[in-house]
């Protein structure tokens, strides 16, 4: 039987996130006078990078460095807000996850849309130093496409240095899972951390609310 390898998304999957960049969203929309439905929101933002986002928010209109300069404003937007939290934390179970997964000798990485600013602060006030290193995180460095491309997963599995069919894949959002769909893993488990709405995904594959629902033979 081949070793398993997972790889994880990071933003809505190990990270409950998703409703602090849409406050970080909501705040940097009003500051431009931009406006979007809490559907196109759904739509537009979870799971991509932000020069795509940017992109069809300005209608292709800005530079490289004006979207450079407006995805790191959100990003700090975004920061300012969980440094505010009074408990910013991974999702309950996460760590045990881990834990488990280093004792039965499973390799993971994470595979995140974030930039590297953010990556540095997740290292800093999440203290992923203690179960990851910095070449075990594969992130949006400019060089790779968004999501539902299989760009960042391809790239996890390569530092896996498995076969695709070999490694499970652990993600929230729907451009994310036709992203690991794509990228040939023979697992994909969906972490329901936003009470998404996963259509043709349902019965499709394990939809997860809490890691103490994981099953171990999905890693067999």
């Amino acid at each position: 039987m081949s070793k398993k390898g997972v790889i994880f998304d990071f933003n809505g999957t190990l990270l409950w996130d998703t409703q602090l960049h849409n406050m970080a969203w909501d705040n940097f929309l009003r500051k431009y006078g931009l406006y979007l439905s809490d559907e196109d929101k759904d739509k537009l933002f979870h799971g991509r990078l932000n020069k795509e986002i940017l992109a069809e928010l300005f209608h292709n209109t800005l530079t490289e460095e004006e979207t450079d300069r407006l995805g790191l404003e959100k990003e700090y937007e975004y920061r300012r807000i969980c440094m505010g939290l009074k408990n910013f934390s991974l999702a309950e179970g996460v760590t045990e996850l881990f834990d488990k997964l280093r004792e039965k000798d499973i390799p993971f990485v994470i595979a995140t849309a974030s930039g590297l600013e953010n990556v540095d602060f997740y290292f800093e006030t999440l203290k992923l130093g203690k179960w990851f290193k910095r070449e075990h995180v594969i992130y949006n460095d400019g060089t790779i496409r968004g999501k539902p491309f299989p760009d960042l997963f391809l790239r996890a599995i390569s530092v896996l240095r498995m076969d695709a069919p070999d490694v499970v894949i652990f993600e929230d959002s729907l451009s994310g899972i036709k992203a690991a769909e794509a990228s040939g893993a023979g697992r994909i488990i969906i972490v329901n951390s936003n009470n998404s709405d996963y259509g043709t995904f349902e019965g499709k594959y394990p939809i997860i609310r809490h890691f103490s629902e994981m099953e171990w033979e999905w890693f067999e």
